[in-house]
């Protein structure tokens, strides 16, 4: 249970779901955390959850608020952090019919989802600022199990994919891994809103959870993965699709 210590990671989404679960899980593998997310009050909650909570560090971000990413990476700089891993949870679904679709309300899912990604990718590629270590992104099941009206979700998270097989190529003289986790149906209040909204959508809506052979999954369950793919464990595995959704054939 002391995999990860002496390491420090940097968790974004920790605020909640599966960046809350995560954040727990390195902790108590006796790995820092750094979390990042909007709602200071709400990371206060997660620390508060985890393993020697003075140990982490929380700042409050809009991580779509591209000009100023160096307060996070300065901050760090200036305590003498170098980070051992990093993995991108911060999102949120957006039903958008065809016929409301626009360059707006498409750009702000490709904001936080894919633009946010690369830009947390570029400032912990940087000299001094990582000890190499593990890059995850997170993509999604409907990615490969399309749904109706989800075009700007799952555009974005395909570019979050597809992002991460060449930045492994482009990383790895720098010893940093680059994968992606696609994950199905979870248990959190941000999917159970997105199946309600479609269904009211299309009254034909199957929710594709119903087919996954393990069932939905808990955060915790998918935070495991991603402990994973974070740690010693998986030195082997980059640039690779990795899927965590419960068996959705």
């Amino acid at each position: 249970m002391s995999k990860f210590r002496d390491r420090t990671f940097l968790v974004t989404g920790a605020s909640s779901g599966i960046g809350r679960a995560l954040s727990q899980n390195i902790a108590a593998n006796d790995g820092r955390v750094i979390l990042i997310g909007r709602n200071k009050e709400k990371l206060n909650e997660t620390v508060d959850l985890m393993k020697n909570p003075g140990n982490h560090i929380s700042i409050s971000y809009d991580l779509t608020d591209f000009e100023h990413y160096m307060d996070i990476f300065g901050k760090l700089k200036k305590e003498n952090i170098k980070l051992d891993g990093l993995v991108h949870c911060a999102g949120f679904t957006e039903i958008l019919p065809l016929r409301i679709m626009n360059p707006n309300n498409t750009l702000k899912l490709f904001n936080i989802h894919y633009f946010a990604f690369i830009e947390l990718v570029k400032f912990y590629a940087r000299k001094g600022v990582s000890n190499g270590g593990s890059v995850v992104g997170i993509s999604a099941i409907n990615v490969h199990t399309p749904q109706k009206c989800m075009t700007a979700y799952v555009s974005a998270k395909a570019a979050v994919e597809a992002a991460c097989k060449t930045l492994a190529l482009e990383l790895s003289p720098k010893n940093i891994r680059v994968n992606s986790i696609v994950v199905g149906g979870v248990n959190t209040n941000m999917s159970e809103k997105a199946s309600e909204l479609i269904a009211s959508i299309e009254t034909s809506y199957e929710n594709p959870v119903s087919r996954q052979l393990l069932g939905i999954q808990s955060p915790n369950q998918i935070a495991d993965v991603i402990s994973f793919m974070l740690s010693d464990e998986s030195s082997c595995i980059t640039g690779r699709t990795i899927y965590a959704d419960g068996g959705l054939l």
